[in-house]
């Protein structure tokens, strides 16, 4: 049984395999559960506690339980869970049906979103260098 929470909102493109949850911790009121960005993927049994993002083209291992915020493209596994590793951006890493209409859709804009990350690092690097 999947279980979404009432202020849990779901971008498009969400693919949520059987027994996840994406529910609150109990200790909040108000806008309590996760919003979902586009092109995630929740393998079976992944919870999701919290009001907190879950960025685009993230994917959530069977039976991980995330309770911090998850960045794009990010690949979470474990109990408290982590990320192991980020999503590889070619069209031949989407090798099933459950991503490969995500590679069509979403490539090019995770590929920028990637580069945009990779240039704000470098930049951020470059500064601490320059106040030393």
């Amino acid at each position: 049984m999947t279980v979404i929470g009432e202020t849990a909102t779901v971008g498009n493109d969400v693919s949520i395999l059987h027994g996840v949850t994406l529910g609150g911790t109990g200790k909040e009121l108000g806008d309590r559960h996760p919003k979902v960005q586009h092109g995630v993927i929740f393998k079976d049994c992944a919870t999701v506690l919290g009001n907190i993002p879950v960025g685009t083209g993230a994917v959530v291992m069977a039976k991980a339980i995330v309770n911090k915020p998850v960045p794009p493209l990010a690949i979470m596994s474990g109990v408290p869970a982590k990320v192991v590793k980020t999503r590889e951006l070619s069209r031949d890493a989407f090798h099933d049906d459950l991503e490969e209409h995500l590679a069509f859709k979403y490539l090019d804009e995770w590929k920028e979103l990637l580069h945009d990350e990779e240039e704000a690092a470098s930049s951020a690097d470059a500064a601490i260098k320059s106040a030393k």
